[in-house]
């Protein structure tokens, strides 16, 4: 077979020469396609079971924090429910307390009229403030001596409420006291060193 015979015999398939030579352009751009695709596939693998690990290693890092979290709310609420325990001793101590204080008080204002209406005990001279002499109607006696009465019921009444106003600031400073102790033993709040 000459060169001719053979290039005669190519002739019936010519006109599907450009056809095959666009079908094998296309099987190669599949061919790179599908081997991109592959090479690409097992990369994002890679990395998403990186991220996947990185990701277990974060969760499990928040696990241990809350964790911890939780263990140190539970030892301040255990802080919180003995301060509040405390306070509430305290403030039970401190109540009674002036419970006592306004009955001592009560006691010594009634104490001081009658010790002062016996004649016991004097007022100094700047709180005694003898009534005027007798009037010309003779009805001296009877003034002075509600005058006098006047004087040691006054006198025991400011003794009395001096009495209770240290009561309630007495009260007032324990019960304050008690909150400040009770915040620092929470651990709300630090002493601040002097």
């Amino acid at each position: 077979m000459n060169r001719t015979d053979f290039i005669s015999a190519l002739d019936p398939l010519r006109p599907y020469a450009g056809l095959l030579r666009w079908l094998l352009i296309a099987l190669l751009a599949a061919l790179l396609v599908v081997l991109g695709f592959r090479w690409g596939a097992d990369q994002w693998r890679g990395e998403y079971a990186a991220e996947v690990a990185a990701r277990a290693a974060d969760n499990a890092g928040h696990a241990a924090t809350l964790d911890r979290l939780a263990d140190s709310a539970a030892r301040v609420a255990e802080k919180a429910k003995a301060a509040s325990k405390a306070v509430a001793e305290i403030r039970t101590a401190a109540d009674t307390r002036y419970e006592k204080a306004l009955n001592d008080a009560k006691r010594a204002q009634t104490d001081l009229a009658a010790a002062l209406r016996r004649g016991d005990v004097q007022l100094q001279p700047q709180w005694s403030c003898v009534a005027p002499g007798p009037i010309a109607g003779g009805t001296a006696p009877d003034a002075v001596q509600a005058s006098a009465a006047g004087r040691f019921n006054s006198a025991a009444r400011i003794v009395g409420a001096a009495d209770a106003d240290a009561a309630v600031i007495e009260w007032l400073w324990d019960g304050w006291q008690a909150d400040r102790r009770a915040v620092i033993a929470a651990g709300c709040a630090v002493e601040a060193e002097p």
